[in-house]
């Protein structure tokens, strides 16, 4: 058969080119996001390349149908030695190529029936944190960022040195672990500075209550902590706790099935990785992520984004039983905690639009707006539940703190992500120390005086708070409570002179002159309640040196009793 003639060539060479741009842009265009139908378009692709090859060549038929022939067996036995691997559960593509759905697909993570997914031994990565997980989502510009190296203990937590001990255990989910910055800036971090004591980091990231429970009982447990605190986070815990049964057994359906063979492969993740490269960052349509400008304490203006979590002032019916699953873990957690004998603290994060919601300027179509969620009762719920199981549980609601600080310009947010920036952290971890810390100062104090009596009773006799020089409340115990009619967050933040319309004996400059010079100051005030009725107390104030703040490196302890 005679060849075809040059300008039949070069049409036949133009026509194919065309069809395989065309192709490609469609495929760009439609944003195929199943790669069946990518691996589809690559195969026809290959075949037209080569029927436009067999029309415009020279070469024989016979030698081209060869070529074809050798080249498909080559590209088939080239795949199915990359399949073999992955067939066999030597190589899962998924961590190779960074493809995977669920967090023990992801590099790093081994699947493991209780928690989903087990953190690696000893690993690190090396991170560039330019954009947060809403910028990701919404495409925003990178940001200046520099590089750092996130390093992980013998269990896989984030923790530079391997712990056979420690005296506070910090559970949590990525609030905690917080791969966005270098531990030197972790409120896990700086609450061992804050308290001279060691500090066991046990946050991992997309963790639920459910496998925190694992991990307090796996790993925390085992190191005798004095203090385990449990970092419940509105944002996505709730949303864990539901669908932790779905895909526990998700899990265990598939660790054994024929079908994760193909999930683990060569030719399902590069193709994966291959579309994610060809579509670029698409932004999500349906994220639930506004806009909102802030102001530092300079008065400069900031865009924040913030998500929100629910439009009802109540809790759905689902949000209802994912917390009754997640005070059960809290409860199995609690009586764990006090078997051996230490205290256990219960520590609410709220999201950035519970703390920015009346701080921030909203912002929809160009102009400014009024906050696009409202505030449920999840805190109140949590403090009330998590008192029903036993008033000895220490409850601790960071967000006054948290709003006391934004109201001053600290960012305590990031700017483009759902997690605490290096100022929120110094903030936690300073609300942390008040709360973990001072009873157990007092405790010591006063059982050394009155050695026969109860830690608890010492505990709930008096009346203690945690407060900056200026007054400014941090820290508000149950014996406050009682006391002075007041839950915490009704008073955390304010300044403690005006709440309780304090008498003093004597100036208070001259007071504060005594405790500047002594380190501590007692004496007898005239205090008032919440329903209005006056109470005198025998106050005693303890100066504390915070030893790695700069801005307020001096709290108060005050401890008021009836006198």
């Amino acid at each position: 058969m005679k060849s075809l003639p040059k300008h039949t060539k070069r049409i036949v060479i133009a026509l194919t080119l065309f069809l395989f741009v065309l192709g490609y842009s469609l495929l760009v265009k439609t944003g195929i996001t199943d790669v069946r139908d990518l691996f589809s378009f690559l195969i026809a692709s290959y075949l037209v390349v080569w029927g436009g090859y067999s029309l415009a060549s020279s070469v024989p038929r016979h030698e081209i149908r060869v070529q074809f022939i050798l080249m498909t067996i080559s590209l088939g036995v080239a795949l199915l030695l990359a399949e073999i691997p992955a067939l066999f559960k030597l190589i899962d593509y998924r961590k190779a190529f960074s493809t995977g759905v669920h967090l023990w697909e992801q590099p790093g993570y081994l699947p493991d029936p209780e928690l989903l997914a087990r953190p690696s031994s000893h690993h690190s990565v090396k991170m560039l944190f330019d954009r947060g997980n809403i910028g990701q989502a919404l495409c925003l510009p990178p940001h200046e960022a520099e590089p750092f190296e996130v390093k992980y203990d013998k269990d896989g937590f984030r923790n530079e040195q391997d712990f056979s001990s420690a005296e506070i255990a910090v559970i949590g989910d990525s609030y905690i672990e917080s791969q966005m910055m270098p531990s030197s800036m972790l409120a896990t971090t700086r609450l061992s500075e804050i308290t001279l004591k060691t500090v066991a980091n046990l946050g991992q990231s997309g963790y639920g209550p459910q496998q925190e429970l694992a991990v307090l009982k796996r790993y925390g447990l085992p190191l005798h902590p004095q203090f385990v605190v449990w970092v419940f986070y509105e944002g996505n815990d709730l949303l864990d706790a539901h669908v932790y049964p779905e895909t526990a057994s998700l899990l265990s359906s598939k660790l054994n099935a024929m079908d994760m063979a193909w999930d683990r492969s060569f030719s399902k993740n590069s193709l994966a990785w291959l579309m994610r490269l060809v579509r670029g960052c698409v932004p999500e349509q349906k994220t639930p992520a506004v806009p909102a400008t802030v102001r530092d304490s300079e008065g400069r203006e900031h865009r924040l984004y913030v998500k929100g979590r629910s439009n009802s002032v109540s809790l759905t019916k689902q949000d209802l039983d994912a917390l009754k699953r997640s005070m059960a873990a809290i409860e199995d957690a609690y009586r764990a905690v006090d078997k051996e004998g230490a205290r256990f603290i219960v520590v609410f994060a709220p999201t950035a639009f519970r703390v920015y919601h009346d701080i921030a300027e909203f912002e929809k179509g160009g102009g400014r707006t009024t906050p696009p969620w409202v505030l449920d009762d999840l805190p109140d719920r949590l403090r009330k539940m998590v008192y029903e199981i036993s008033p000895h549980i220490d409850y601790l609601d960071l967000t006054p703190a948290l709003k006391s600080a934004a109201r001053n310009g600290s960012p305590v947010f990031l700017f483009d992500d759902t997690h605490w920036s290096s100022e929120g952290h110094q903030v936690v971890a300073e609300a942390l120390a008040g709360a973990l810390t001072v009873e157990t100062k007092v405790a010591a104090k006063q059982s050394a005086e009155s050695p026969n009596m109860d830690e608890d009773v010492i505990l709930s006799k008096d009346a203690i708070m945690i407060r900056d020089v200026d007054g400014t409340i941090r820290y508000w115990s149950k014996g406050a409570q009682k006391l002075y009619g007041w839950e915490p967050e009704d008073v955390l933040g304010m300044t403690s002179h005006q709440l309780l319309e304090t008498k003093f004996p004597v100036p208070l400059e001259a007071i504060e002159e005594e405790l500047r010079t002594r380190g501590h100051w007692q004496g007898q005030l005239i205090h008032k309640r919440r329903d209005g009725s006056t109470v005198k107390v025998v106050s005693h104030w303890d100066m504390q040196q915070n030893p790695i703040s700069q801005d307020q490196s001096i709290t108060v302890i005050e401890v008021n009793g009836h006198s």
